[in-house]
C-alpha cells in the first residue's frame, strides 16, 4: 500500500530589510499592516498606511509566500499612525490607563486643596507664598485632567455624605480671590509712596 509523502517543513522565516525588500513582498507587508490593525483605524485612508510604512521602514520577514513584520514594529506602527492628522478624533476619546490614572491623581490632590483653604482661610498669613501658591494651583485643577477625568470616571465621587466636589471645584477661583484678598489685607499692604518734592523756591513747611 501506498503511502502519501510526508508534508515538506514550513520554511524559516528570513528577516529582509525594507529597503532590500521587492516591490510584492512591500505589498504583502502593507496588507499585512492594514489587516492587523483594521479594527483599530478603521477609516484611514490608504495613503496615510503606505506613507506611514514608507517614513519608519521596518524589517520584513518572509516565510515563503507569506510576509509579516515583527511584533515590536506593529507597535511603533501603531502609535505612529495613532497620531496621524487624518485620524478622526474618537467620541468619547480612548485614553490609556496611565492617563487614567494621572487624571484621577490630579483631581485627588485639586480636593486635598480645596479643604486645605479651610485651614488657610482661618489665618491667611500663617502660610509662606511658596506654600500658598502651591496649595491655590493645585485647588484650581487642571482642565486636561478634568477631562480625561470626565470621560474615564462613572463612578460617584467624593466621599459618601460628602457635599458634592464639583460645587466646591467651581466655588475655588472665588476662594482664592478671598484669600489672597485677606492676605493682603493683614499684612501685605503695599508701601507707602514717597512724600513729593517741594517745587523750586518753595521754603520747607510751605
Amino acid at each position: 500500500m501506498a503511502t502519501s509523502p510526508a508534508p515538506s517543513p514550513a520554511p524559516a522565516a528570513t528577516c529582509i530589510p525594507y529597503d532590500k525588500a521587492t516591490p510584492a513582498q512591500l505589498a504583502l507587508a502593507l496588507a499585512y499592516l492594514m489587516q492587523e490593525l483594521a479594527d483599530h483605524f478603521p477609516t484611514l485612508d490608504f495613503a496615510t498606511w503606505g506613507n506611514t510604512m514608507l517614513a519608519y521602514k521596518p524589517d520584513l520577514w518572509v516565510a515563503g509566500e507569506q510576509v509579516y513584520l515583527d511584533y515590536a514594529d506593529v507597535t511603533l506602527l501603531t502609535q505612529r499612525l495613532a497620531t496621524s492628522p487624518s485620524l478622526p478624533e474618537l467620541d468619547p476619546p480612548i485614553y490609556p490607563d496611565r492617563a487614567c490614572y494621572l487624571a484621577k491623581r490630579m483631581v485627588n490632590y485639586q480636593d486635598e486643596a480645596l479643604e486645605a483653604l479651610d485651614e488657610m482661610a482661618e489665618n491667611p498669613l500663617a502660610y509662606g507664598p511658596r506654600v500658598f501658591a502651591v496649595v491655590t494651583s493645585l485647588a484650581l485643577g487642571n482642565s486636561v485632567a478634568d477631562n480625561v477625568f470626565a470621560a474615564t470616571h462613572r463612578g460617584p465621587q467624593g466621599r459618601p455624605g460628602s457635599a458634592d466636589p464639583a460645587l466646591a471645584r467651581a466655588a475655588a477661583p472665588e476662594r482664592i480671590r478671598a484669600l489672597r484678598a485677606a492676605r493682603g489685607a493683614l499684612g501685605h499692604l503695599p508701601l507707602p509712596s514717597p512724600p513729593a518734592a517741594p517745587a523750586p523756591g518753595a521754603t520747607p513747611g510751605q
